[in-house]
């Protein structure tokens, strides 16, 4: 191995190795080939990327209907009418309870109450 020529020697891809005037000249050569290496790289990755997210989305899709269809036919109705009954129960018991609490805050204050600001 001659020492004029340990910069042009041959490495294991048969590519010469690249003599540089100065470091900047080897930080330009790093982006340019760093640079081609993404651009031939990225087509590849997106598809990639873009193939993993629609599985994703397929398959929360389809498992999200897929239990709701089948919830709603293994179901009896009987048990569908009873959740809609107490649900209707359930908000009127609360609009009760609203209105009731309601009347009672329409009291007059008294002289020893105190005053509070409204919350932002």
């Amino acid at each position: 191995m001659n020492t004029e020529n340990n910069h042009h020697e041959e490495n294991k891809d048969t590519k010469e190795k690249r003599h540089f005037e100065s470091c900047s000249d080897a930080f330009r050569a790093g982006k340019e080939d760093a640079t081609a290496k993404a651009r031939e790289a990225a087509p590849k990755l997106k598809s990639a990327i873009a193939d993993v997210i629609f599985d994703v989305a397929y398959g929360a899709t389809y498992g999200a209907v897929f239990a709701g269809a089948f919830a709603n036919e293994f179901v009896p109705q009987a048990v569908k009418d009873g959740v809609a009954k107490g649900a209707a129960a359930g908000k009127d018991a609360a609009d009760k309870v609203r209105s009731k609490m309601k009347k009672n805050s329409e009291v007059p204050d008294s002289e020893d109450s105190i005053e509070l600001p409204a919350p932002a």
